[in-house]
């Protein structure tokens, strides 16, 4: 992939998670206010697991695939966001002295994971053309 392609798939993907975020902000927006969120089954897929998957979903679909797979990778992607978030806020719970640390982990994690999943789903369609391209130059 050029950068002359680089920037229309940026585009598309700053389009698709505007548009999911603002498709999501009257559900999740009144979470913004609170400085706390209780996780409950409630606010877990409210709030929590849309941070994580929503830039995901707007990776995928920014990126050219077939419609079959691209449903596939948004299940699997899915079900591995909603994995990372438990796994999270178990551990959170019953390692209460290590809770800070987690937190931070959680934050980081909140930002990278989306990016890893979708680089992870998409290598071979998204990252090694951008490899060949750049042999040639």
């Amino acid at each position: 992939m050029s950068m002359i392609r680089m920037i229309p798939f940026l585009k598309r993907f700053f389009l698709y998670l505007t548009i999911l975020f603002i498709l999501w902000l009257p559900i999740g927006g009144r979470y913004f206010a609170a400085s706390v969120v209780i996780v409950d089954l409630q606010n877990f897929f409210l709030f929590y697991l849309p941070l994580n998957f929503l830039p995901f979903v707007a990776l995928v679909l920014a990126t050219a695939l077939q419609r079959k797979r691209t449903i596939k990778i948004l299940l699997i992607g899915f079900l591995l966001t909603i994995t990372f978030n438990l796994l999270i806020v178990y551990l959170q719970l019953f390692f209460f002295a290590y809770q800070d640390q987690l937190l931070y982990i959680y934050a980081i994690g909140r930002i990278a994971f989306p990016f890893l999943l979708w680089i992870t789903f998409t290598y071979d369609s998204f990252i090694v053309p951008l490899q060949k391209t750049s042999d040639k130059i």
